[in-house]
């Protein structure tokens, strides 16, 4: 999905916004940039084509032309006092969106007065225009674009306008990593919608994403474990990490799986044909954010447990078989030390408590992405939602019972067999 979305009147600016969009594609891509009729598919709801590209872009480009606010109907009527006039659906839309809007002005156009625009789209008026001048429309766009670059983080092949090259591919990519990471902390539903071009390569990207981001997560684990033992070697810890990298990383490749197969069911119980390979490229970025919010949660939250029980992180690690030994005194600890304690340790436990709760919250807005990828109403992803949670809660129980059964079984088999020995 693009990031930059031209709004304009054909009858006004084509001219303008087609020069524009051609400097604008040249540096970010075509796939970055989006125009109506260049970028909605055949067979497309052109409305909500048009909806879905404004909620999933980083900014809005209302270019404004000579003719842009007293362009008429056929029955001399404003355009833009019409509510169904699609300039003006485009800007209210992004303005209730929060996605925002940046005027540029061509051909010699002004910016419009506040009383002169309807209500619902005043605020425009308060946005500090670009003016693209004909003499010098090279510098003019240069600056927008770095502008664009600099300031709402587009990314592009090329370097940033001015920017010496210089930078090596592992750099670029760690930094390509750690910004797709914020937008997908901070806008799930706009970066996962970025990521599909329609291309082969956008799987390929999900699974390296997805990979990245469970073995940073997994690290993240580990590390607390670790940090609670300082009995084992150094060669011992990095065994550790290893083995327990690959096994969390391999359990949440299972997990994505398992979850995507269970809601292709769903959405097709629900009355939509939706292919695996599309729920697993939307599922992979959830997966990643969930999966990151969780582990930084659990980390602090041990830290925090760890002040008032040093070998906390140690125990639960036994218990899950990680099998770190505990480290530190288990006996009381003096009202000084408590004291000491007292104020690291209620920070971590709430500070972890509150990542878990913003990580929930995150979910429910990242699953969104399904909804924004397929474009369904509410009420469709809401019931293929609801099919999902049962299959995998039916799942669950089934697993229950089964685990039940088994250990019914072994507990007094193993139980004779100690008896009689």
């Amino acid at each position: 999905m693009p990031d930059i979305f031209l709004s304009y009147r054909r009858q006004d600016s084509s001219s303008a916004t087609g020069r524009l969009a051609d400097r604008l594609e040249e540096h970010f891509g075509p796939g970055r940039v989006f125009r109506d009729h260049d970028s909605i598919s055949p067979g497309d709801d052109f409305t909500e084509a048009i909806r879905r590209a404004i909620n999933t872009s980083t900014v809005m480009l209302a270019i404004i032309g000579p003719d842009w606010l007293n362009a008429r109907d056929a029955g001399g009527r404003r355009r833009l006092d019409d509510k169904g006039d699609f300039v003006r659906q485009e800007i209210e839309t992004a303005l209730q969106s929060g996605v925002p809007v940046v005027p540029v002005l061509v051909e010699g156009a002004k910016m419009p007065a506040r009383e002169a625009l309807p209500a619902s789209i005043g605020e425009l008026w308060r946005i500090n225009a670009v003016e693209l001048s004909e003499s010098r429309w090279h510098f003019d766009t240069d600056q927008l674009m770095r502008t664009l670059q600099s300031r709402y983080v587009i990314e592009s092949d090329r370097p940033a306008m001015g920017e010496l090259p210089g930078s090596t591919p592992l750099f670029g990519s760690g930094a390509r990593f750690a910004l797709s990471l914020l937008e997908l902390a901070t806008h799930p539903t706009r970066m996962i919608a970025k990521q599909q071009t329609g291309q082969a390569i956008d799987h390929v990207r999900a699974l390296v994403f997805l990979l990245g981001s469970l073995l940073v997560g997994s690290l993240l684990v580990l590390l607390g474990f670790q940090l609670q033992s300082d009995a084992a070697t150094p060669s011992e810890l990095a065994r550790r990490f290893v083995g327990g990298s690959l096994g969390l990383v391999l359990a949440g490749l299972v997990l994505t799986t398992l979850t995507s197969v269970a809601l292709t069911l769903a959405w097709r119980a629900a009355g939509r044909r939706i292919e695996l390979q599309q729920i697993t490229l939307v599922m992979a970025y959830v997966v990643s954010g969930a999966w990151l919010g969780v582990a930084a949660g659990a980390l602090v939250f041990g830290f925090g447990a760890s002040f008032y029980d040093p070998g906390w992180f140690g125990a639960f690690a036994r218990a899950i078989g990680f099998g770190v030994e505990p480290t530190g005194a288990y006996g009381p600890v003096t009202e000084r030390q408590l004291g000491l304690q007292a104020v690291p340790a209620v920070a971590g436990l709430g500070t972890g408590a509150l990542t878990w709760t913003l990580t929930a919250i995150w979910c429910v807005v990242a699953w969104g992405a399904f909804r924004q990828a397929f474009g369904v109403t509410r009420w469709r992803a809401f019931a293929a939602t609801a099919v999902w949670m049962m299959l995998l809660g039916g799942v669950l129980a089934i697993g229950g019972l089964v685990a039940t059964q088994l250990a019914t079984e072994y507990v007094p088999t193993h139980s004779r067999a100690v008896s009689s020995g």
